[in-house]
């Protein structure tokens, strides 16, 4: 049976066969267990800022037979990662947390690795846009849907090279793509009502609100 719910199992589908994970903010150690017990990766390493979270992840590696077999590091992001541990890393997993943070992450590594393989809880346009802007191409995308949520999961590779934001079409051939279109035109009006009737109204937030539904509106017609 799977350690993994469909977010975390989307975001697995995305790690390339054969890897050298590290996962940063590992929490219970689920993605990268399940992806060594699996035969999915050749080797995992673990992170996470909080001890709490290392310690429950020991326990469920003791638990599945792994005590030993994923090294557990204390560190924000990847900055307290030995290098010569980095060095053979291949792919860093990063779910569940805010693209404000992400976008942190990925500014302030020591290392490249490869791709990257992100999930982002919240502020994903503006991930996106610095994305875009620092060169990290998207190399696949997906979504995956638990119940009335939808997550959006990125591979992606620094280049260097910027480009043009593209917030939709690159999950256009996802079978998710209408229904997760039309969850998300509801969540941005809603939010754009919320905007238009506060007692200051940001009208920048007004206007960039504006723009995306417009862009979901032509993906939906």
């Amino acid at each position: 049976m799977s350690l993994l719910d469909v977010r975390l199992q989307a975001v697995l589908e995305l790690i390339p066969a054969g890897s050298t994970l590290l996962d940063i903010g590992t929490d219970h150690c689920k993605l990268p267990a399940e992806a060594l017990r699996s035969g999915k990766i050749a080797a995992a390493f673990a992170a996470d800022i909080n001890q709490g979270p290392l310690d429950a992840a020991k326990r469920q590696l003791l638990s599945l037979g792994l005590a030993g077999r994923i090294p557990l590091f204390l560190s924000d992001g990847l900055q307290a990662i030995p290098l010569e541990v980095l060095e053979q890393v291949t792919t860093v997993s990063v779910a569940g947390m805010g693209g404000e943070v992400m976008e942190q992450i990925l500014k302030n590594a020591p290392l490249e690795p490869d791709l990257w393989v992100l999930q982002p809880m919240s502020a994903i346009y503006e991930l996106m846009d610095y994305m875009a802007a620092e060169g990290y191409e998207i190399l696949a995308a997906r979504l995956a849907q638990d119940g009335e949520k939808f997550y959006r999961v990125f591979q992606i590779q620094k280049t260097g090279v910027p480009y043009e934001t593209d917030y939709f079409d690159v999950l256009r051939e996802d079978p998710l793509y209408l229904p997760y279109l039309q969850k998300e035109e509801a969540r941005l009006q809603v939010a754009l009502n919320g905007l238009q009737s506060a007692k200051n109204p940001d009208a920048d937030r007004i206007e960039e609100t504006e723009k995306l539904l417009q862009i979901i509106r032509k993906g939906l017609l």
